[in-house]
């Protein structure tokens, strides 16, 4: 089964700063492009840090500066004027960052999200380099995919590839990124595996399981060189 990696999500077009960038070059970089935060880079292209509105307005904020005054003006105010110009990306940057591989699954970058507290992580290759940005929104993208799309993907991954289930013994139905599995399959212990292999489908809220077995094997022991020797006693 092949499950969304963070390379299908993730933004390519990254607005980032260079690591020397003067304060107020980042400061216009952040406020022209309309983004909140943005990777700092070094000369080979990897990313040492990032610096968001927070990094730059954390001060600014406590000393209780009208909420109401824009992001622009905050920074113009605070910095420029003040002879602080020689100051860095390096200076205000939060390192070290949060990154993620073009190959972790979406579920698994979402969970390095949650538990850090962040919105966002820049993509890095294995050395380290930047190859893109994700965030919250990217990873949630997936439970934004067609119920059809999510029914045909249970059936042809979960039931016929990896289960061997004909067609004709199991129907799919999703709604709402729920699915339905109606009718019979071969043994008990089927089910439990393909209750697990459909919920483990990208974009699948939730597996609602209504088959039936024909035969009840869980209470069946394990085999063991022992028992296999009784049952085959050639061997």
């Amino acid at each position: 089964m092949r499950h969304q990696r963070v390379a299908d999500v993730m933004a390519r077009d990254v607005v980032t700063v260079p690591v020397d960038a003067p304060l107020p070059q980042v400061v216009r970089t952040l406020a022209e492009r309309r983004v909140s935060g943005a990777p700092v880079v070094d000369a080979n292209g990897s990313v040492v840090g990032i610096v968001t509105e927070a990094d730059l307005l954390g001060k600014q904020a406590s000393a209780g500066v009208a909420a109401q005054a824009s992001t622009w003006r905050l920074w113009r105010r605070k910095f420029f004027g003040r002879g602080v110009t020689a100051r860095t990306a390096a200076d205000f940057m939060s390192a070290p960052v949060i990154t993620v591989e073009p190959g972790t699954r979406v579920s698994a970058a979402a969970a390095i999200l949650a538990r850090n507290h962040i919105k966002r992580a820049p993509v890095v290759d294995a050395d380290g380099r930047l190859r893109g940005i994700v965030s919250r929104k990217d990873l949630l993208s997936v439970y934004l995919r067609a119920d059809a799309e999510l029914a045909a993907e249970i059936r042809s991954e979960v039931l016929d590839r990896a289960m061997w289930v004909p067609p004709t013994d199991v129907t799919v139905e999703v709604s709402g990124g729920v699915a339905t599995l109606r009718g019979k399959v071969e043994r008990r212990s089927m089910i439990e595996v393909i209750t697990a292999l459909a919920t483990a489908v990208d974009g699948v809220v939730e597996v609602r399981n209504e088959l039936v077995a024909d035969t009840d094997d869980t209470h069946i022991p394990p085999s063991t060189p022992e028992n296999v020797g009784i049952l085959h006693p050639e061997q």
